[in-house]
């Protein structure tokens, strides 16, 4: 269930964080992730072999020793994505067994992206960094098929608008492994009726990458991260004068039943998706013929909430997936997705209940083209 909360923006300046403070944090949501935000594709040590040949020696500049940072290639790389998904999900509340009221609906995502390459930056001899930056705009529809009434369209948690800014610093190191360091930047809205925002998150994120090319040419990627979130969102008083607004309630009654159960209207969620994450992954990449790519993958998520009502929490989210990409051009492709995932919470009672099962299947149409 969610929240509706709209908050304080954050300085945009926390976005262009430090990688130093993503080391100094023991450091990605599910918002989030979850969101929430896509990991760059991570290229073996062998893409940028060309470059690192081509690197200063002590016989082509004398003072080649002396400088630490070269650079390799410092054009601007852009380009854009626009992507269509419908999927099928068998929880869309992401409810418990024992309090499961839906076992299937649909949602439609429509996504576009920019990214933007900073060039290529030898560090010393056998290392490259590719900084990028990455902005996406994502709107969510859910149930276009099924008819479940007013009960989706107004729910703030099922139709919603994200925007999403990161900044990624992967440095590409000998023997295909990459160390990465980023910063994401979170934030979704309702866009039914009168535009709320629900919430903002800042997540640093240290991650430790390691391919393993095969003979065959099929790949094994390993990888293992942490991050932290800081997030703001309302108060319990911010969201009763929201909610007083838009329903007609009294202020005054939900404050009244507040204070009866022993809360301050100054409590609330804020900052309640603060917490630290941890995250291992493994996958497979098989290329089927030049065009079709196959990915099975299995991942482990667990995220300690460090703040409020939820500091006892902690969740557990574990993602089984296969997928399928079939390039048709350089440009267009499509893509097939299923996942399962069993997320479990741990703390008190009531945190119990948010643990969940949830199967999603999807197809999703992509254009890109790279100025």
């Amino acid at each position: 269930m969610f929240f509706l909360m709209t908050g304080k923006k954050f300085p945009f300046s926390i976005f262009l964080f430090l990688p130093a403070f993503a080391f100094a944090q023991p450091a990605d949501s599910t918002n989030a992730s979850s969101s929430g935000d896509e990991p760059l594709p991570f290229l073996n040590a062998d893409f940028f072999a060309d470059s690192l040949a081509e690197a200063y020696t002590l016989e082509e500049d004398p003072m080649g020793a002396q400088r630490l940072l070269q650079v390799r290639d410092s054009a601007l790389t852009p380009s854009v994505n626009v992507s269509s998904s419908f999927n099928y999900t068998s929880n869309p509340f992401k409810q418990s067994k024992s309090s499961k009221t839906h076992n299937k609906s649909t949602s439609l995502d429509l996504s576009l992206s920019f990214n933007l390459g900073l060039g290529e930056y030898g560090i010393g001899d056998e290392v490259v960094c590719a900084p990028a930056l990455s902005f996406i705009q994502m709107r969510s529809f859910m149930d276009p098929i099924e008819d479940y009434g007013s009960e989706f369209l107004k729910d703030p948690g099922l139709n919603t608008d994200t925007q999403i800014a990161s900044l990624s610093l992967p440095f590409i190191l000998p023997n295909d492994f990459s160390l990465v360091f980023s910063h994401t930047y979170t934030a979704p809205s309702t866009y039914r009726g009168k535009k709320q925002q629900l919430m903002y998150s800042n997540t640093p994120k240290l991650s430790f990458i390691k391919n393993f090319i095969l003979d065959s040419g099929d790949t094994i990627s390993f990888s293992a991260g942490a991050s932290y979130t800081f997030s703001e969102s309302d108060t319990l008083e911010e969201q009763f004068k929201q909610l007083a607004d838009s329903t007609g309630l009294s202020f005054a009654f939900l404050e009244a039943i507040t204070v009866q159960a022993g809360q301050s209207l100054a409590d609330g969620p804020a900052n309640l998706q603060d917490g630290t994450g941890h995250e291992i992954s493994i996958s497979y990449t098989k290329l089927v013929g030049e065009k079709l790519t196959l990915v099975p993958s299995f991942s482990y998520f667990s995220t300690a909430f460090t703040e409020g009502s939820n500091k006892s929490r902690k969740d557990i989210v574990y993602n089984a997936g296969l997928s399928a990409n079939f390039a048709f051009f350089e440009w267009l492709s499509i893509s097939g997705l299923s996942n399962f995932s069993w997320k479990r919470t741990s703390g008190t009672e009531e945190n119990a209940l948010l643990s969940f099962d949830d199967f999603i299947g999807g197809v999703t149409i992509a254009v890109n083209h790279s100025f």
